[in-house]
């Protein structure tokens, strides 16, 4: 007797998903109380989707996470990490020497990844040519950070979502003009595929997605 195939669970969604299945429901018109397990499955894949496209647009994780980042000083008084919004600092360390570096703030541009310092951040440098100019940097700066927004999928009651509501707002969109397509295709969700879906959400993006998109974005 062969041996039975296990079937694959359900696809659920991704850490970086920025929606949750229910409120996609709400913004397509699907009634919560309405079951039907195929067509959660592939909303599901299209919010994950939707979210990757959205994350690589912006060239920068959204869900708030701590990071180690090891940077170059730039020898001004602005630093600028990858990630942000910038939540809190938990140390910057000098790994040269060992030392801890202070005196910094990031209450003023932490919201585009920039943390100032007064007495500027040093920088150092390898050297060479007969001059001895300096050819390249050195990382010496060692950041433990936290970055980014509580995604709606992680909320609770003490932390609620703090990703921006257009943001969000640019993925029910996303799904929705999907979900179209797939239900206006002669074949129906029998033949629902994702293959193509980046694809489609490039030739589509839409002035006003890319208007918001902007203005998440640092340069």
């Amino acid at each position: 007797m062969g041996r039975r195939m296990k079937r694959a669970a359900s696809p659920a969604l991704r850490d970086n998903a920025l929606t949750t299945l229910e409120a996609v429901k709400v913004a397509i018109g699907i009634d919560l109380a309405e079951e039907d397990a195929q067509r959660d499955a592939a909303l599901v894949q299209l919010i994950n989707a939707a979210s990757a496209w959205l994350e690589s647009k912006l060239g920068r994780k959204l869900g708030r996470q701590t990071y180690t980042e090891n940077k170059a000083a730039p020898g001004t008084q602005r630093l600028t990490l990858e990630q942000y919004p910038i939540i809190s600092i938990t140390s910057v360390t000098d790994t040269l020497s060992g030392a801890a570096v202070d005196g910094f703030d990031f209450s003023d541009e932490g919201e585009i990844g920039v943390v100032f310092r007064e007495n500027g951040w040093t920088y150092r440098g390898h050297i060479g040519g007969l001059s001895y100019d300096f050819i390249a940097p050195r990382r010496y700066l060692q950041i433990v950070y936290t970055a980014g927004y509580v995604l709606p999928k992680d909320a609770t009651a003490d932390e609620p979502a703090t990703l921006p509501a257009d943001l969000e707002a640019i993925v029910w969109n996303m799904v929705a003009q999907q979900w179209a397509i797939a239900e206006n295709d002669a074949a129906g969700l029998s033949a629902f595929s994702i293959s193509d879906v980046s694809w489609t959400f490039d030739k589509n993006i839409s002035q006003t997605w890319q208007d918001v998109i902007s203005l998440y974005r640092r340069w």
